[in-house]
């Protein structure tokens, strides 16, 4: 058996190899680190990679490395084997490195801080946890000091303590199999943890040399399992109804790192990379290829060594590498050869398109070519698109509208299936035709190994075999139709198009973020269905990924809101809106939402118009305004109630106080019209010291009119006398600028008072009018204004103003001079 495996390695390697082409994306695109470990797709077909720095999400248009925050490392003393990422059923994956394990909550995201948690409070493991295996039905087993466990069957399975346990796995969910390092297993009855028995896969040499790690994948009543050592590696097979080993192969100088069994159209294969590209197995057949090195989409051939291996929905294959990042190639590869000038064959192409020419004007309009088809169809391309001319009907003008790369048309030509092909200033166009009827426009570029460059007007040709020939300006293009046809028939793939980002008034929203003072998700974006805003968060722009990474620019949505029209729309790169990026990414705009809920219904694919599954559905609920709502409502009701009655009660109370009111002014007018004639009484009489003044005694405060009173009488005076009759008592308050309130409360507490005070008060304020005007004498205005003596005179101006009336003339006329000699300066200034 060894021998034949030998000369199948040695034929296949020669002989056979797949045909995908590969791009290469590194770090940078985003990627936390060109060294990538391990990679694994999700159901939806996301990608989680693993670098020598950190875990990566990468939904096809981004990679979202997971923050650093809360990271911990917890020790595992007994894995000695390669990285290993793994999921559970609680959400959790696992990445098992040498002698250590992290832990990251799928939920929100976010590393686990406290690993040792999860062991006792989900897995209710409280002994020391010395390694752990989650196996392919997202159970945990965990190790503990000989034996390991899983709580959902409740028994311990002991473990030999002079061995190491790399790994378990339950097949056929009824064996339960342990992996030791010596190569031999350990069969248990998964359901009762009871011992069936125990098998080697090889000889005591062997034992010794694959000691190191072990992979297995199980299939169809068997699994199978690499060993490595010593840089070597084998590839095994058991059959659990025979219990017999099987060796496939022990390549030389290769080391194998990990495998996959995919499903390539109906037949099954085991992938396995290496440390020299990979190999593919036929399942059925049992034959075997060898791919030792990648055709990248530019031509170069890349030889590397691949850690890992993963298939995406539409059979994209991913291959992690250890210094170049990620390798992508897609399943369905457009097959274009690129000629550069250096070959012959260009140059023999080029000479058979030497009287090719294209066109300056075609009705009496700018154009670059001119073809006529089998069906006396007539194509023109032009500056601005490619012009169809049918007899008896409207000319037809397709462009980037339509699919189209590039408006420019260069060449056109037809295959043999009567498609159209179009050369433009970036990439080449295909309109695939259904008898007479257009069905859809697929576009080419550099990615599928398309110049980026300008065609050349009108060259291009159709040889004997079908294969058509296209000059650009420093290549020349070679292709055959016929390859294309399972891409122009390709059937559509379930698609789980996924949020991935979300803005609510322009801010990007995360998980645990607050936004006006509120946290509105506790999960991560691509887990959350549903977002609760406030009345005032009502713009929304919401990040769609269809993980459409074979051909992004042709991702269509089909996306329908009920609460907003109930229609159907259709979004793709190529719609006027621009809502899709040429990456295959949805953003969708939603502005100026009401309140209320909203759900956003949404499929994706990667063929127009073929759409499977369900919609899947996010929902946008905007809350009322707090004092929209109905409780809310009623309870402002019952307060306009409230308010209405009390408002009735207070109009009667005011209705009362009114009338009761008006009387009181008639009386405060009467003792207004008293008190004013009391003034005017002592106006005429000389004012001398009374004995109080004198000596001091017998002096009562209450009757001391307040100097807020006499102040507001010194304005008021004066506009009674310049009225014709007696003001009103709500006039008298604007003409003091004070409240009717505080004029009526402030009258009725100073008008029983004597007028003395307030008179005397009017008297110095004429005595400083005359002083202040040039030459007065102090006597003799003490004589004018009504005082028994000079004395009394001066004593009451100084209480007054703080100053003689002598001194006060002073400082007024020297003021006075000052302020004129500086207008006069500064008059003398300005001239």
């Amino acid at each position: 058996m060894a021998f034949l495996v030998v000369m199948l390695l040695a034929f296949t390697a020669v002989h056979a190899g797949d045909n995908r082409t590969f791009k290469t994306i590194t770090a940078a695109s985003g990627l936390s680190d060109n060294s990538v470990q391990t990679i694994e797709s999700t159901r939806s077909s996301r990608m989680i990679i693993t670098t020598t720095g950190d875990f990566n999400f990468y939904d096809g248009a981004r990679f979202m490395p997971l923050s650093p925050e809360g990271k911990t490392v917890f020790e595992l003393s007994n894995y000695m084997g390669n990285d290993h990422l793994v999921f559970d059923h609680h959400h959790h994956i696992w990445l098992k490195r040498k002698h250590s394990v992290t832990c990251v909550d799928l939920i929100t995201e976010r590393y686990i801080a406290n690993v040792d948690s999860v062991f006792v409070n989900t897995f209710g493991m409280e002994d020391p946890v010395l390694d752990i295996f989650p196996d392919q039905n997202g159970e945990v087993w965990l190790m503990g000091k000989g034996y390991v466990t899983c709580n959902k069957y409740g028994y311990k399975v002991p473990v030999d303590d002079d061995l190491n346990l790399q790994d378990l796995e339950i097949y056929d969910q009824s064996y339960l199999v342990l992996f030791y390092e010596d190569g031999s297993i350990a069969c248990y009855d998964v359901g009762t943890g009871q011992e069936l028995y125990r098998s080697m896969a090889y000889g005591k040499q062997d034992a010794e040399i694959y000691r190191s790690s072990t992979v297995q994948v199980g299939h169809e009543g068997g699994f199978y399992q690499i060993r490595n050592g010593g840089g070597k590696s084998v590839l095994m097979h058991f059959d659990f109804k025979t219990q017999t080993w099987t060796e496939i192969m022990r390549p030389s100088g290769i080391t194998l790192n990990n495998m996959i069994v995919y499903n390539n159209d109906g037949k099954e294969e085991l992938y396995v990379v290496s440390s020299q590209g990979y190999f593919v197995m036929d399942l059925e057949t049992g034959d075997i290829r060898h791919t030792p090195t990648l055709t990248m989409r530019n031509g170069m051939e890349l030889e590397t060594g691949i850690n890992d291996i993963a298939f995406d929905r539409q059979g994209g294959m991913w291959l992690a590498t250890q210094e170049r990042g990620l390798l992508y190639a897609r399943k369905l590869t457009a097959i274009f050869t690129t000629l550069p000038w250096t070959s012959e064959l260009a140059l023999k192409y080029d000479n058979m398109m030497a009287d090719l020419t294209g066109i300056s004007r075609y009705n009496d309009q700018p154009a670059n070519v001119k073809y006529e088809d089998s069906r006396g169809w007539t194509w023109v391309g032009t500056p601005s698109g490619l012009t169809l001319f049918r007899p008896n009907q409207k000319p037809v003008t397709y462009g980037r509208k339509d699919g189209f790369l590039n408006n420019v048309v260069h060449t056109v030509i037809e295959d043999d299936y009567k498609n159209i092909w179009v050369g433009t200033s970036y990439g080449i166009s295909c309109l695939q035709y259904e008898g007479d009827s257009l069905n859809r426009v697929f576009s080419f570029n550099e990615e599928d190994n398309v110049p980026n460059e300008m065609f050349v007007d009108g060259k291009m040709m159709k040889l004997e075999d079908g294969t058509i020939v296209m000059k650009a300006i420093d290549h020349i293009l070679t292709f055959q139709p016929e390859e294309f046809q399972k891409l122009f028939h390709r059937a559509p793939v379930l698609m789980y198009p996924k949020l991935t980002k979300l803005l609510v008034n322009g801010v990007v929203i995360e998980a645990g973020q607050e936004l006006d003072g509120k946290v509105l998700m506790n999960e991560a974006i691509t887990r959350v269905t549903e977002v609760d805003l406030n009345y005032d968060q009502n713009t929304v722009t919401l990040t769609f990924s269809a993980m459409n990474y074979a051909r992004p620019l042709y991702t269509c949505y089909k996306v329908r809101i009920r609460e907003l029209d109930n229609e159907w729309h259709e979004y793709t790169c190529f719609e006027k809106q621009g809502f899709v990026d040429r990456q295959g990414v949805l953003h969708l705009p939603l502005t100026g939402l009401r309140p209320g809920s909203y759900h956003i219904e949404l499929q994706s694919t990667w063929v127009e118009g073929k759409y499977l599954g369900e919609p899947l559905v996010w929902t946008i609920n905007i809350h009322e305004p707090w004092w929209r709502r109905a409780g809310v409502f009623r309870v402002v009701a019952l307060v306009i109630l409230i308010l209405a009655l009390y408002n009735f009660y207070l109009y009667n109370r005011n209705t009362r106080m009114r009338e009761r009111r008006t009387g009181d002014e008639g009386e405060v007018m009467k003792r207004v019209t008293l008190f004013v004639e009391r003034c005017e009484g002592l106006g005429s009489a000389t004012l001398a010291p009374t004995s109080d003044e004198l000596y001091g005694s017998g002096m009562d405060m209450r009757n001391e009119m307040s100097d807020e009173f006499m102040e507001m009488m010194l304005k008021l005076l004066p506009y009674i006398r310049g009225q014709e009759k007696m003001p009103s008592m709500s006039e008298m308050s604007v003409a003091v600028g004070m409240d009717v309130q505080e004029f009526y409360q402030l009258m009725m507490s100073n008008f029983y008072k004597n007028p003395r005070a307030l008179v005397r008060t009017m008297r110095l304020e004429e005595a400083a009018t005359k002083l202040r005007q040039s030459g007065a004498d102090v006597e003799q205005v003490a004589r004018d204004c009504g005082f028994a003596t000079p004395n009394y005179f001066i004593a009451s101006f100084y209480h007054r103003y703080k100053q003689t009336p002598r001194d006060y003339a002073k400082n007024y006329h020297i003021q006075s001079q000052f302020s004129q000699f500086l207008k006069k300066g500064s008059g003398s200034a300005a001239g």
